[in-house]
């Protein structure tokens, strides 16, 4: 849309207001709507705020704020501003407002306030005897499946975010070799003419390739893979199971280094809303795929997601997300640290929101921690207090280590192999240690690698304390207390000893 558009569509609407000041009262909102399904949200916006100039008081007040949100709402960079403009609406008496503040609380992971509006909005259609937006069916699946996997929310720790152009967000995955390649599906050796979804998915040996293409039987864009055969010529391409697209659109496919795993997005049944991640168990032999299941939140959400990559040597995943509606046509690439077994996370609905919507990676950071009462209460308060220290010392070196890890995942160039990193020792000025390899002398050697064996010990135990806390609380288990009495006390040496390494390390390092 030009700027020569924009200002014809703003003249043509004063010239009307100036010849029958009633005729915009009763024309204007078809206008700005025509504008607003072609696309053209410059002109549409113009021609608004000159008739709400005009309108504020009059009876299509009501119509000019709902579209204004309409406009915000799908102008990248403003839907979560849409907010005040629907809220105008509702007061207004405008249906449609409630059904798009019921998307906005979705968009936040409000899902009880999700329900009340789209039942709100159900309920005024019914009474104004008007038919339901052709979407609300697909509105109120998304919402169940939202409450559903809200309910089991993992906790992940998230240590990278990254703002790239969606058009090309594969070329910013950091990937080694093991990991294999995702590229542009127009990089693949497959013939022109069909149209193919973004990104397609090259093993580390090139002898798999994957990527999804318009089927034509269905409609939809389903999963395709070949095989390199020996002369270098690819196999004839066969398509995956079409469950694995959920009755949608199934694209941007990732597998795990083993063979076992197949990660991709699908906007079909069992989504939060539009494109969600979803995973399945594949048989490396025969090739045949098990019952996908949805990666749940906070890996997906009522936008889009697009595809989810698995770094495996370095223990981390990638995933793209459109959740924050970024302006300019980006997204969000966030880097996470591979958990070593699914854990729900344990806390309240606002928590869960914070760090299912991303703006702050840091929250993910400290774990969520289960404190028990105990009926000493001058017990407690020492305990509260000592727990209060090993947070803080906690987090303190959570951030340090997720900081080099997320530093050292940077440097990655696709396609190239990672040295050996056994730990992350800070050494100031963005140097670090990563192994035993890096240290010349034998000493220094000797105390890296006891410092290796140590964290370990120290992580695992912090792990299962805890876990203790957590079951402790659930179910006052007096064995669990003294075995949680213990193991802090085991926790609290073992911090000890690692500070006194490091101190033995940096020592020698400074002779």
């Amino acid at each position: 849309m030009t700027q020569k558009h924009i200002l014809a569509g703003a003249v043509a609407l004063g010239a009307m207001a100036l010849a029958n000041p009633v005729l915009i009262k009763a024309d204007v909102a078809d206008d700005i709507r025509y504008y607003l399904e072609e696309g053209e949200f410059d002109t549409a916006s113009q021609m608004l705020a000159l008739a709400l100039e005009d309108t504020e008081n009059s009876s299509i007040a009501g119509k000019l704020y709902q579209l204004e949100g309409e406009i915000q709402y799908n102008s990248p960079g403003q839907r979560r501003a849409s907010h005040l403009a629907f809220m105008e609406a509702r007061q207004r008496g405008i249906p449609e407002a409630s059904l798009y503040l019921g998307r906005l609380a979705m968009l936040d992971y409000n899902f009880p306030e999700a329900q009340k509006l789209f039942g709100e909005y159900s309920e005024r259609m019914k009474k104004a005897k008007r038919q339901l937006d052709p979407d609300f069916t697909f509105d109120t699946a998304d919402l169940e499946e939202g409450k559903r996997q809200f309910a089991r929310m993992q906790e992940i720790v998230v240590i990278d975010a990254v703002k790239v152009p969606k058009k090309e967000f594969f070329k910013h995955l950091r990937l080694p070799l093991s990991a294999g390649r995702v590229v542009a599906t127009s990089e693949l050796p497959l013939p022109a003419g069909v149209e193919r979804g973004p990104a397609g998915y090259i093993s580390e040996s090139g002898e798999l390739m994957m990527w999804s293409e318009l089927n034509d039987s269905t409609g939809m864009l389903g999963l395709m893979e070949a095989s390199k055969l020996i002369d270098g010529t690819l196999s004839e391409p066969h398509p995956a199971p079409d469950f694995l697209a959920q009755e949608g659109d199934a694209i941007n496919p990732f597998l795990s280094a083993d063979g076992t795993t197949l990660y991709y997005a699908a906007n079909g049944d069992n989504s939060v809303g539009g494109f969600d991640i979803f995973l399945a168990t594949r048989d490396p032999l025969t090739g045949e795929y098990l019952q996908p299941v949805n990666a749940g939140i906070p890996f997906n959400s009522a936008a889009d997601e697009y595809v989810m990559a698995i770094d495996e040597e370095n223990g981390v995943g990638w995933w793209a997300t459109d959740r924050h509606y970024l302006p300019d046509d980006q997204i969000t690439l966030y880097v996470y640290v591979l958990p070593e077994a699914r854990v729900n996370l344990d806390t309240d609905d606002e928590e869960k929101r914070l760090r299912a919507r991303l703006d702050d990676i840091r929250l993910t950071w400290t774990p969520v921690a289960t404190s028990a009462e105990t009926e000493d209460e001058e017990s407690d308060e020492d305990e509260e207090t000592a727990t209060a220290t090993e947070h803080r010392e906690s987090a303190e070196e959570l951030a340090k280590r997720y900081s080099a890890l997320a530093s050292e995942i940077r440097k990655i160039e696709p396609g190239q192999k990672p040295g050996r990193r056994d730990c992350v020792i800070p050494l100031g000025k963005g140097k670090y240690i990563y192994s035993a390899d890096d240290v010349r002398g034998a000493e220094e050697k000797r105390l890296v690698e006891e410092y290796i064996a140590a964290e370990k010990r120290y992580q695992s135990d912090r792990a299962r304390l805890s876990q203790l806390r957590r079951e402790w609380a659930a179910q006052d288990s007096r064995g669990a207390s003294l075995e949680i009495s213990s193991l802090e006390e085991s926790v609290e040496s073992q911090r000890r000893a690692i500070t006194t390494l490091l101190s033995n390390l940096y020592r020698l390092l400074k002779k």
